[in-house]
């Protein structure tokens, strides 16, 4: 059986999304959490023929933002994004401005394809768009502006007309610009990646990944080099925090509301100590709809509120610190 951990949320997101919809809820290097709302109804497919259904990077109409940024329960952010082309999935700061991302990008020809990277001043206007490729599973920025992108399965083996994928390595490292910086390269007995599940980004130094191979490996990455890695053998998890030697890792396929404590030891092959769920002070379980992995907290949405689930608290209240 589970043990349990009682959980206050942090803050409610209700006044913030109102009638719109929310597109992307992300945690920047800054512990601001980000989230964006569509002000407009949303244009996300197509159907083609047959009733076939497919995915649109550009709406019929340009749409309308809010954007918005919480420290804790504190708005430090509150602007709105006019007219932006593309839909967008998520958002993340730069040093002095932001980027929103439209997480899927088309290739009609050599230099007809979708820069899906869109970045605005802090102030909504809009400065300048960069290619980080189609099939983006998440993104995460360190405090220097450095772009982390890992991808999907789409995005690696290439759809869209991307023969050749721009995220085909599967974790790519660029600048604000759009300039490479670093991708993955398997050694060490790992595999190449197929599908990035879970990305964190801890600092400008340290960056740590799972993705979906038999063994289901997290990797840490120092300066851009592979320093460790783990195989956990827990599959479809889609966010996790690391802290004091420790891996906390969000769900699994078929319960995503299970939470798993591991030990990140000497040896490369890893099972959870300890198994908890998240109950509110009623003594229901949350349930969240969306999670994001950043440093040693994990951030979650449950209906309307928003939760902050701290591994060193964690530790703490199951007597494991």
């Amino acid at each position: 059986m589970n043990r349990s951990i009682v959980l206050s949320p942090v803050a409610s997101l209700a006044s913030f999304i109102g009638d719109g919809e929310l597109v992307a809820f992300d945690v920047g290097p800054d512990d601001v959490v980000y989230f964006v709302v569509a002000l407009g109804p949303l244009d996300y497919r197509s159907e083609g023929p047959g009733g076939a259904s497919f995915v649109k990077t550009v709406p019929n109409q340009p749409q309308n933002y809010r954007v918005v940024g919480l420290f804790g329960s504190e708005v430090v952010l509150d602007i709105r994004i006019e007219g932006e082309k593309y839909n967008i999935h998520e958002i993340q700061p730069l040093p002095d401005a932001l980027m929103l991302v439209c997480a899927r990008s088309f290739r009609r020809g050599a230099d007809d394809f979708d820069r899906n990277g869109r970045i605005y001043s802090l102030d909504g206007r809009f400065l300048r768009e960069i290619l980080i490729g189609d099939g983006i599973q998440s993104v995460q920025t360190t405090p220097q502006g450095v772009i982390w992108t890992s991808y999907f399965d789409e995005g690696i083996f290439g759809n869209y007309g991307w023969g050749n994928p721009v995220g085909a390595a599967g974790l790519i490292a660029w600048d604000e610009f759009g300039e490479k910086l670093y991708e993955f390269a398997p050694r060490d007995g790992l595999e190449a990646i197929c599908n990035c599940y879970a990305l964190n980004v801890e600092s400008e130094i340290d960056t740590w990944f799972y993705y979906d191979t038999d063994d289901f490996p997290l990797v840490h990455l120092r300066r851009r080099e592979i320093v460790s890695y783990w195989n956990m053998r827990l599959g479809g998890c889609d966010a996790f925090a690391v802290f004091a030697g420790h891996a906390l890792f969000r769900g699994e396929y078929g319960d995503r509301d299970t939470y798993h404590v591991f030990r990140l030891g000497r040896h490369v092959n890893l099972q959870s100590i300890v198994q908890f769920e998240l109950r509110s002070h009623g003594g229901d379980r949350i349930e969240a709809d969306r999670a994001v992995g950043r440093a040693g907290s994990i951030h979650l949405i449950s209906g309307n509120s928003l939760y902050r689930l701290e591994l060193r608290e964690v530790l703490a209240a199951l007597g494991l610190s």
